[in-house]
């Protein structure tokens, strides 16, 4: 590529210095600010046309962070810095995760064990409280301009930046959530603060977020499951590659400050888990306290409590209730509902092919 063929620009957002780079011949801007290591490239316009198509709250479009191929929505361009550089502290703790891998389930069982199982502190809706600090590029402001929506909302409509401020507003210590992969996040993150990370099989990771694209207005997903089956397989979803995200976390399994859990662990030995996360919280767990965060963690309590299935979101017209809430099923296997034989046969193809030197830990793969 010659010089002749890029029109670069230099612009200010957030009080942050970005270069901008067109190829006149594609089409394709890439982005790269001095705050932030990688380039943000937007996609080629008739991918991005034929997404926004099928994806009617991607109202900005969508662009990829190379290396490693992350998929956001266009105004992810205006957060990556500021993620990136985020001020950590040694009491914070994150939960992460892919989207729908467990995360909402993972996260009330750390607030209950970090704040030594405050049961009417735990009635606050658990986004307020554990909050995800990306949500500012996830909910696209766009979206809410619609009157309809608006009315609903009363006055609650986020402004860019609403949700960085209240993660900076939190009481320490903090509870953070995030589906970013680690290295979109800030470098220091693991040598500053806990982690718990989760996986889950990823042929229920599309069921649960194909739904969760149709229940969210933010997303507003139109088009059927098979064709959301390839977006997913093809790493053009919100936080995709699915298997570059767990290899990063995998690949940092070792370091003392990183908890691995996946759903499994969740489903079928609750108490096992609850244990773990307390011990690696330096907290300890009485039987008493056992027997009720038992109860209080169990599926059917996730489902029915308005603090963790987002009742609040549903009333102001933000999720679409008839896809089952927030909290939709909490199972496993649900998939074979939706795969026919051809697509079981080509994901599984995939999960082996992408999913290489994960087997021993993550059982769906072998």
């Amino acid at each position: 590529m010659t010089s002749m063929q890029v029109v670069v620009e230099v612009v200010i957002k957030e009080g942050v210095w970005y270069d901008t780079y067109t190829d006149k011949h594609t089409g394709i801007t890439s982005i790269m600010s001095k705050d932030f290591p990688y380039t943000i490239e937007t996609l080629p316009e008739e991918e991005n046309t034929r997404i926004k198509r099928d994806f009617e709250g991607y109202l900005s479009g969508c662009v990829r962070v190379p290396p490693k191929g992350y998929f956001y929505q266009a105004i992810y361009r205006d957060f990556a810095a500021s993620y990136y550089n985020l001020k950590l502290y040694p009491t914070d703790v994150f939960v992460a995760s892919y989207p729908k891998c467990g995360t909402t389930w993972t996260q009330e069982l750390v607030w209950m064990v970090m704040n030594d199982f405050d049961e009417e502190g735990a009635k606050v809706p658990l986004d307020k409280r554990f909050p995800m600090i990306e949500s500012d590029h996830v909910l696209d402001p766009q979206v809410f301009q619609d009157p309809e929506l608006s009315s609903k909302m009363k006055g609650m409509v986020p402004k860019p930046g609403d949700y960085l401020a209240l993660v900076s507003s939190l009481s320490h210590p903090r509870p953070l959530k995030t589906h970013m992969p680690f290295s979109l996040l800030p470098p220091s993150l693991l040598d500053t603060c806990k982690v718990v990370y989760v996986a889950r099989d990823p042929k229920d990771v599309v069921v649960s977020y194909y739904h969760h694209h149709r229940m969210w207005i933010t997303h507003g997903y139109k088009g059927d499951f098979n064709t959301f089956l390839e977006y997913f397989m093809n790493d053009q979803l919100m936080f995709s590659p699915f298997w570059e995200h767990i290899r990063e976390a995998w690949d940092l399994r070792h370091h003392p400050n990183l908890l691995i859990l996946t759903y499994h662990d969740l489903q079928t030995n609750l108490a096992q888990t609850i244990n773990k996360v307390a011990s690696f919280l330096g907290k300890s767990v009485s039987e008493e306290q056992m027997v009720k965060l038992q109860k209080h963690l169990h599926i059917d309590s996730m489902k029915k409590n308005p603090a963790t299935n987002a009742e609040y979101l549903g009333d102001l017209g933000v999720l679409d209730k008839r896809e089952g809430g927030f909290i939709r099923k909490g199972g496993s296997g649900g998939w074979r509902k939706y795969f026919d034989d051809k697509m079981v046969e080509k994901f599984e193809k995939w999960m082996v092919e992408k999913g290489k030197g994960l087997e021993k830990e993550f059982k769906w793969l072998s």
